[in-house]
C-alpha cells in the first residue's frame, strides 16, 4: 500500500507503526475529537456492539489494550481517501490469539468512525478455510 502524506489523508504506514509498537500517543493523533468506535464480538453475534464516543473514551480503551502483554501485527491494508480497512492479529503470552477486522471512516485525515469486528483465532481460522468471514 502506498503511504500518504499528511495533507492527502491518513498515513497508513504511520498508523500501522503506532499499532504494532503499541504507541498510544501516536495512535491518538489519528482520531478526531468526535470519533466513534464500535467493537463487535463475532463470537457472540447476538450481543450489542461495545460503543465508545469521543477521543477521550477511545484513549482509555487503547490504554488498556496497549498495556496488555501482547504483540500486534497489521495485515491486508486497503485504503482510499475516505475509508481504510485492515486486519490486526494480536498474540498473547499464553498463546492466545485474537483477530480484529477494522474499518475506518476518515475525514480530513482523521478517523471519525471505527468499527472493529473481534474474533478468537480458532473462529477466524475456521472462517478463512470455509470461505466465510469478514471481507479483507
Amino acid at each position: 500500500m502506498r503511504r500518504r502524506k499528511a495533507h492527502e489523508g491518513l498515513d497508513f504506514g504511520a498508523l500501522r507503526h503506532a499499532i504494532e509498537h503499541c504507541d498510544l500517543d501516536a495512535m491518538l493523533v489519528f482520531y478526531s475529537k468526535e470519533a466513534q468506535l464500535s467493537i463487535v464480538n463475532a463470537d457472540a453475534p447476538q450481543a450489542l456492539p461495545f460503543q465508545l464516543s469521543g477521543k477521550a473514551e477511545i484513549a482509555k480503551h487503547l490504554r488498556v489494550v496497549f498495556s496488555q502483554k501482547s504483540s500486534h501485527r497489521v495485515e491486508r491494508g486497503v485504503a482510499d481517501e475516505n475509508r481504510m480497512m485492515f486486519r490486526e492479529v494480536c498474540e498473547y503470552p499464553d498463546g492466545g490469539r485474537v483477530v480484529v477486522e477494522t474499518t475506518l471512516e476518515v475525514r480530513d485525515g482523521r478517523i471519525v468512525r471505527q468499527v472493529d469486528v473481534v474474533t478468537s483465532d480458532a473462529r477466524a481460522n475456521s472462517q478463512e478455510s470455509s470461505g466465510r468471514g469478514p471481507p479483507t
